[in-house]
């Protein structure tokens, strides 16, 4: 039978199940049916098991820490510490399971996997060496919580998916509705698995278009508008993400970029850190004397010297990647030579940064600096054109060519910061002398 007709008639037994003992009886008739044509899970199992961590799992390099709590390399480690000998045969019992991932064994089959991972550890802790050695494995510093954090969330999947497919996959804006079932769910979750409710919270951050809209939930469940207690609860877990992120791009804007593509990236991480840093303190009484304020305002200050490190890098990026003519003594202008294509990227990369941090510098508090070093660049930028032109006019055959490539690359900086009108009237006096 056709898999749609084969749905279609589950589904309408299913819709009378409740009324009908009939189609109750059907129904079960099409759950053996579909077990006894369905394939072993095999090597699916592993994504099967791992499921509760899959949101959680990213490269630290390029994912911020709230949805990055395993790395891939620990999840490869953990598995195969899981199949090899801590809980081996739950997992040759899971590859050879028919049943979808959706049924309550594989809930069971995860339990399982949390359990006999919770035995490890203990049994690891009981001897300080091999507690060391499994910490190392697992790459060092907060290893050992990552794994406890692994055993929570395996432990506890059952109840924190039930709440979580009341989420939708994506939260746009998180309204007051929303707000008010998530903090429902976590009252549920702390009444049914204490252990799991923060991660609900945590789990639904990672869903949110804004994240730090999270604290709306956060002040619903503390019921108050700021730190001072909620800071020093377990609550304090969903806040410490929300930092953690922040530092996260207030890091990433340690490396000046090389060109434009790495400038864009720059700018989006530099996007997204003023984002979070004005979003916590929009949504949430973040007191300067707490322990939240003081982290936020350390990365502020951690990110605005960062950045204006990158804006102090423009005039010298300019040095080596504008090919700026300069007037002689007897007026005659003295040409430079093209620069290598990397001085000329590097430049761009730096300027474009410069540029789009305009609207977001009085909230990094890097206004001054920005406008500075911006005004000048282009100021920069226009001299040399102008003479570029003036050399484009008076020269001719392999000296024209040249004058013609310089004015091309000053019209390519000028757009990359963002003075495209300024450019374009370039370009066009650069033709226009190149055909008079």
């Amino acid at each position: 039978m056709p898999v749609h007709m084969r749905s279609a008639l589950v589904a309408s037994a299913n819709a009378s199940a409740s009324q009908d003992e009939a189609s109750q009886r059907l129904v079960e008739v099409f759950k053996e049916l579909q077990e006894a044509v369905q394939e072993p899970a095999g090597d699916l199992a592993k994504a099967y098991l791992l499921a509760p961590l899959k949101p959680l799992i990213g490269d630290p390099e390029t994912v911020q820490p709230s949805r990055a709590r395993f790395s891939p390399d620990q999840i490869s480690k953990l598995w195969g510490w899981l199949g090899r000998h801590l809980a081996k045969q739950t997992v040759e019992t899971a590859k050879k399971c028919k049943k979808p991932p959706t049924e309550d064994i594989w809930y069971e089959f995860r339990a399982q996997l949390g359990d006999a991972l919770q035995e490890g550890i203990e049994k690891a802790e009981r001897v300080p060496k091999d507690m060391t050695a499994l910490a190392k494995r697992f790459g060092g510093g907060d290893a050992a919580d990552m794994l406890r954090d692994a055993v929570v969330l395996l432990r506890n999947a059952k109840a924190v998916d039930a709440c979580m497919s009341l989420v939708p996959a994506r939260v746009y804006d998180l309204d007051d509705d929303l707000t008010h079932r998530i903090k429902e769910m976590h009252e549920q979750l702390m009444e049914e698995a204490p252990d799991g409710a923060v991660w609900m919270l945590l789990l639904t951050m990672g869903r949110l278009e804004q994240p730090w809209e999270i604290f709306r939930v956060i002040e619903r469940i503390g019921k108050r508008g700021d730190d001072l207690v909620v800071s020093k609860t377990e609550l304090a877990a969903v806040g410490d993400a929300v930092l953690a992120d922040t530092g996260f791009f207030a890091t990433k804007l340690k490396s000046p970029p090389a060109n434009l593509e790495e400038a864009k990236k720059t700018y989006e991480r530099y996007d997204r850190f003023v984002a979070y840093s004005t979003g916590m303190t929009k949504e949430f009484g973040i007191r300067k004397a707490g322990r939240w304020g003081q982290a936020l305002f350390s990365l502020r200050a951690e990110a605005s010297t960062n950045t204006e490190k990158i804006f102090e890098k423009v005039p010298l990026a300019l040095d080596s990647g504008l090919p700026e003519p300069r007037r002689g003594k007897s007026g005659r202008i003295i040409p430079a030579q093209l620069p290598p294509e990397a001085h000329v990227d590097r430049a761009e990369g730096l300027i474009f940064f410069l540029a789009k941090a305009r609207e977001h510098a009085n909230a990094a508090a890097v206004a001054s600096t920005q406008k500075r070093i911006a005004d000048a660049s282009i100021k920069r930028l226009q001299d040399a054109g102008e003479l570029l032109v003036d050399l484009v006019a008076s020269s001719e055959g392999q000296n024209r060519n040249v004058a013609q490539e310089g004015l091309l690359i000053t019209a390519r900086l000028l757009e990359a910061a963002e003075a495209d009108e300024v450019a374009a009237t370039l370009r066009r006096r650069g033709n226009a002398a190149a055909a008079a």
